[in-house]
C-alpha cells in the first residue's frame, strides 16, 4: 500500500511495459492497414476498368463496332491514312458523364468525376503540375493494324484473352504522357499485380514477377501464368 496522502503513479517499469505494448500493437496494425489500403486501391481500379469497359462498348455500338484509337495521332501507323477519331481517353467522356460517381454529382465537378474513373488511385500521388499529362490506365496499342486508324471488335477472335486496357507505367515523363501502351508498359502497382481489362469486358488482377510496383516496372513473363494476347493478329507472340 502507498503511504497515506501520496498519489499513486506509474513506475518506470510500468511505463516501459505500456510503451512496449503500444509498439507491438503498432507493428502489427500498420502492415494490416497498409494491406487493406492497397486492396481498396486495387478494387477501385477494377471498378474503374469495368466502367470504362461499358463506355467503350457503348462507343463501339455507336461507331460500327470500332474501338476508339489508342493515341491521338492524326495518322495510321504506316502514315498512309488520315485518322480523325478521338483518342480513347477522351472518347469515353460522353458515356461516363451520366454514370460516373452518381452520389457525388453535386459535390465535385464533371472533370473530377471523369478523372476518378479514368485514372488509377495512384494518380493522387502525381504532382499537380504533372496530372494534366499523366495517364495511369493505358490502351493496348497492338490492337490496331498498321494501315488502319481503329479496330473493329468483331475482328478480334479471342476477346476473353486479348488485352484492352491495363495498369500503365508512369515512372517517367515519356511513359506518363502516352495514352497507349503495350506489354513493356505494364505496372504491377497492386501488391505486385496489375489490373487487366479484356476485350470481352472482364477484369483480372494478374500477379507475376518481383516488382513492388513503385517504379512502374513491367513484368518478366508476358503471359503471366495464362495466355494473354497483346496482338490479336499474332496471338502467339507477347
Amino acid at each position: 500500500m502507498p503511504p497515506p496522502g501520496k498519489d499513486q503513479g506509474f513506475t518506470i517499469i510500468e511505463l516501459l511495459i505500456v510503451v512496449i505494448i503500444i509498439a507491438i500493437l503498432t507493428s502489427v496494425t500498420l502492415p494490416v492497414l497498409s494491406m487493406v489500403r492497397q486492396k481498396v486501391h486495387q478494387i477501385t481500379c477494377c471498378n474503374n476498368l469495368r466502367q470504362l469497359s461499358i463506355a467503350l462498348a457503348q462507343y463501339a455500338h455507336d461507331n460500327n463496332s470500332l474501338l476508339p484509337p489508342s493515341n491521338n495521332s492524326g495518322k495510321s501507323k504506316d502514315q498512309l491514312k488520315n485518322c480523325g477519331a478521338e483518342v480513347w481517353f477522351k472518347a469515353v467522356d460522353h458515356y461516363l458523364i451520366s454514370s460516373a460517381i452518381p452520389g457525388k454529382r453535386d459535390e465535385i465537378s464533371i472533370e473530377q468525376r471523369l478523372t476518378a474513373v479514368k485514372q488509377d488511385p495512384v494518380f493522387r500521388t502525381v504532382p499537380l503540375s504533372e496530372q494534366h499529362k499523366t495517364r495511369t490506365l493505358k490502351m493496348n496499342m497492338n490492337l490496331t493494324q498498321k494501315s488502319e486508324c481503329q479496330r473493329s471488335i468483331e475482328t478480334i477472335g479471342k476477346p476473353a484473352k486479348t488485352v484492352l486496357l491495363f495498369d500503365g507505367r508512369i515512372n517517367n515523363s515519356g511513359v506518363a504522357n502516352n495514352f497507349e501502351g503495350s506489354y513493356g508498359s505494364v505496372a504491377q502497382r497492386h501488391s505486385k499485380a496489375a489490373n487487366i481489362l479484356f476485350i470481352d469486358g472482364h477484369v483480372e488482377c494478374i500477379r507475376n514477377g518481383d516488382s513492388d510496383g513503385t517504379t512502374g516496372d513491367g513484368w518478366p513473363d508476358p503471359h503471366a501464368g495464362q495466355e494473354l494476347i497483346w496482338d490479336p493478329d499474332k496471338p502467339d507472340l507477347p
